[in-house]
């Protein structure tokens, strides 16, 4: 029985860890880590008692029966109670809209027959029948209410997650009610002894699906290699594909040098062409610094950050053509790092277009400097349609997009990582769904040539 407490309590603490701040998780860490008590009742009652009870020392005896009992107590009269306003709040009261007032009202006659029933020390002997009164509709209601929660949902992913809570939670507890109520109240002696196999059988289940689907917020993961290992991987094939880029960015060269041989061209056109030989010739030193990217040579050089987000800004404006967005450059004045212009005006490049993707109707793009923890932090903000949470430790990992159009291969943000790692930096993203992103590149201070009137302080933390 020892590890049937063990086994729940850790069901417990991993659903409280997984959803710290959601109701339904409190009630749900409740159920499972009330039933817990019900392995100490037993190993109390069958092996610590009867061992202290051969020491006769009473005192000793007494206080391992208060604990027996409360532990008891605990099991029998509110686990069940639990469950109750689990499945109350995880289908959110089956979608009936009800104030918070009415909601704790609701939990507090729900109580009702647990205080009603209550029997205190010495002994805990309660009526069983009595108890099955109340803990057997309880259950059979609150499954109920899971499993029409399945039945009324319209959104797949949250009906087909429903499902399995069902699947781990319904045949659990019914057996459950049989064994630990409904068995003793007809007479049937130590069926509760069967307790262990189907809580085993339950964690069982629980992990598998953790594993597989994941469940309550909780999903297990087995880490086969690690984030740079799989970013090293990727790049090391990116040489198979530098000489066709390469190749594309001369025949893009020798357009742009005929239209301007054989046509007289206005001002705007004039602009137009010259955005696309410098990104084609940006392109072109991209391809040939892929090789040197894979043992990690960087040509590193002291660049003006913010000179190097206006160039950056005006290669990726044909971008905003038809849309309504606006980039703001708010980077300040006199930083300069020494960076690889050309990768990091990649990374800079790809933050860029990310969030002009994330942006679906109008928009502000904020580009900002500061320096904090020792390190110049340079930040590109939107106020997009955001990432998921669970989607956020996913999209560093190579061939992994949100996105949904056919030319993207998950590369970009991976890329951005590892160029940052060689410059000794770091890439964050923070994120919240329908209201923006910030994808922040910190660089270390010893990578920092000036900066303004911190520079000393720069200098002093290298």
């Amino acid at each position: 029985m020892f590890a049937t407490f063990i086994l729940l309590w850790v069901i417990s603490i991993l659903l409280i860890y997984a959803n710290p701040k959601t109701t339904w998780a409190w009630w749900g860490s409740a159920c499972f880590f009330l039933n817990g008590f019900g392995g100490v009742a037993v190993i109390f009652s069958d092996n610590i008692i009867p061992y202290v009870a051969k020491l006769n020392c009473i005192k000793l005896w007494k206080i391992c029966c208060i604990i027996q009992c409360i532990a008891d107590i605990l099991h029998h009269y509110f686990a069940t109670y639990a469950f109750m306003c689990f499945a109350l709040y995880f289908t959110k009261f089956l979608g009936i809209k009800i104030s918070t007032a009415t909601k704790h009202f609701i939990l507090f006659l729900l109580a009702m027959p647990s205080i009603g029933t209550f029997i205190i020390y010495p002994q805990f002997e309660p009526s069983y029948k009595l108890l099955s009164a109340w803990v057997v509709p309880y259950t059979i209601v609150a499954n109920a209410i899971l499993i029409i929660s399945v039945i009324k949902e319209k959104e797949c992913s949250e009906r087909y997650h429903k499902v399995l809570v069902c699947i781990c939670a319904t045949p659990t507890t019914l057996i459950l009610m049989w064994t630990s109520y409904l068995s003793v109240a007809m007479g049937i002696d130590r069926a509760w002894e069967l307790n262990i196999y189907i809580i085993l059988a339950q964690f069982i289940i629980f992990v598998t699906i953790a594993f597989k689907h994941g469940i309550l917020g909780i999903r297990l993961r087995v880490e086969r290699s690690n984030l740079d290992e799989a970013i090293d991987t990727t790049m090391s094939g990116m040489s198979i594909i530098s000489h066709a880029i390469k190749n594309e960015s001369a025949t893009i060269n020798l357009c742009v040098d005929t239209i301007r041989a054989t046509a007289n061209l206005d001002a705007n056109t004039e602009r137009k062409l010259n955005i696309i030989k410098n990104s084609s010739r940006n392109l072109s030193d991209f391809a040939q610094r892929i090789n040197k990217f894979r043992i990690y040579d960087m040509d590193l050089e002291p660049h003006d950050l913010k000179s190097l987000v206006d160039k950056t800004i005006t290669q990726v404006s044909p971008m905003l053509f038809n849309k309504d967005i606006k980039i703001i450059n708010k980077c300040k004045e006199n930083i300069t790092v020494t960076v690889d212009s050309v990768h990091a005006s990649e990374v800079l490049k790809n933050l860029i277009i990310n969030s002009i993707e994330a942006i679906e109707t109008n928009g502000i793009i904020r580009i900002e400097s500061e320096y904090v923890n020792n390190k110049v932090c340079l930040s590109v903000i939107d106020n997009g349609i955001g990432i998921d949470p669970e989607n956020i430790k996913k999209v560093l990992t190579p061939f992994y997009s949100t996105k949904k159009s056919n030319n993207n291969f998950g590369l970009g943000l991976s890329y951005c990582y590892r160029v940052m790692k060689c410059h000794k930096g770091n890439l964050k993203i923070s994120s919240k769904v329908n209201q923006g992103t910030k994808m922040s590149l910190f660089f270390p201070a010893k990578r920092v040539f000036s900066l303004n009137s911190i520079s000393v302080k720069a200098e002093s933390n290298s």
